[in-house]
C-alpha cells in the first residue's frame, strides 16, 4: 500500500511492528560500524558497506496513526561511524526516484542507487565490492520477491544478513496454493523443491503423513531455512530471532540473522538485550 507523504512523494504504509523491525536493524548497523570502523582504520577492511535491495521510497507511514518515519535507507545513512558505501535498489522506479530526492546531497557520493529485480541487482553489487570489504545486507521483501540465489550471491563475500522471513502471514496464507502448484514462489525462495517434503507442506498438498511427520507438524519453517543458510557458510545464527505480530497478535514475520563470523552473532545478541521499546530483556 502506498500513500503520499508530507513532502509530496510516495511513502510505504505499514503497521506498528515495522518501526520495531527497523529499530533492530538500526541498532545492529550502529553496533556493526562502532565495532568495525577501527578495524577499517587499521587496514583490515578496505570498505564497510550497507546493502538494501528492496529499499522502498525511504519514508514510511503508520496505517493507524498516520505518523511518518524514516525507512531503512535513511536510517542507514545516519549511522555513525558512517558506512563507506551504501547500495540501494528497488523494482519500482517511482520508489527509487523518491528515495533519491530524499537523500541529502552531502550523502549522495556514498550511495549507489538503481532500479531492478533484487536478485539481479545483487550480482552487480557483489561484483563491484573490493575483496577486502565487509558488509551488512538487509533483505526486506513485501512478498516472495527474493530467491535463494540472492543469498548464494551474498555468501561469496563477508556480508552479514538480516532477512525478514515470511514465516507467518506469507507462508501460512499461501501454503495450500503453493503446495499444489508444479512451480511456485516458494520454490524460488527455497532454491529447490525440498520444502515440499516438510510435514506442513505435505499436509497442505493433501498427502498422508507418517507418525513421525505428524508429531513434527509444528516444526517452524525458520529452522529449515536456517539449515539451508548454514549450508552456504552462514553458521552463526540466532535461535531466538525476533518474531513480529500484527494488531491481532497473529505472527507475521521473523527477523533472521546470519553471519559467517562469531563476532557478528555476539553483536546481534548484544543489541537484542534491550527491546525496541527500551526495556531490558531477561535471558531465557
Amino acid at each position: 500500500m502506498r500513500r503520499v507523504a508530507s513532502d509530496g512523494l510516495p511513502a510505504r504504509v505499514s503497521g506498528p511492528w515495522t518501526r520495531e523491525k527497523l529499530t533492530y536493524v538500526s541498532k545492529y548497523a550502529g553496533a556493526f560500524m562502532t565495532s568495525m570502523a577501527p578495524k577499517r582504520t587499521a587496514q583490515k577492511w578496505l570498505e564497510l558497506v550497507y546493502i538494501d535491495l528492496l529499499c522502498g521510497p525511504g519514508l514510511g507511514i503508520e496505517r493507524e496513526s498516520g505518523n511518518q518515519f524514516d525507512g531503512s535507507p535513511l536510517r542507514a545513512l545516519n549511522i555513525n561511524p558512517p558506512f563507506d558505501r551504501l547500495f540501494f535498489s528497488d523494482l519500482s522506479n517511482r520508489n527509487v526516484d523518491a528515495l533519491t530526492r530524499r537523500i541529502s546531497p552531502s550523502d549522495l557520493h556514498r550511495v549507489t542507487l538503481q532500479s531492478g529485480d533484487c536478485n539481479e541487482v545483487a550480482k552487480r553489487v557483489v561484483k563491484a565490492l573490493p575483496t577486502r570489504s565487509l558488509g551488512l545486507a538487509f533483505i526486506d521483501p513485501e512478498g516472495f520477491e527474493v530467491t535463494f540465489s540472492l543469498f548464494e550471491i551474498l555468501s561469496t563475500r563477508r556480508i552479514d544478513v538480516l532477512f525478514l522471513f515470511p514465516s507467518g502471514i506469507g507462508i501460512r496464507r499461501n501454503l495450500a496454493k503453493f503446495a499444489r502448484r508444479a512451480h511456485s514462489p516458494m520454490d524460488r525462495l527455497w532454491g529447490d523443491r525440498s520444502w515440499r517434503e516438510l510435514p506442513p507442506a505435505k499436509l497442505a498438498a493433501g498427502r498422508r503423513l507418517d507418525s513421525d511427520e505428524a508429531l513434527s507438524l509444528d516444526r517452524p519453517w525458520v529452522l529449515a531455512f536456517r539449515t539451508k543458510m548454514a549450508g552456504l557458510g552462514f553458521i552463526y545464527q540466532d535461535e531466538a530471532d525476533p518474531c513480529f505480530t500484527n494488531e491481532k497478535n497473529v505472527p507475521m514475520y521473523h527477523l533472521l540473522f546470519f553471519s559467517k563470523h562469531p563476532a557478528g552473532l555476539t553483536l546481534w545478541r548484544g543489541i537484542k538485550k534491550i527491546s525496541p521499546s527500551g526495556q531490558r530483556l531477561l535471558p531465557f
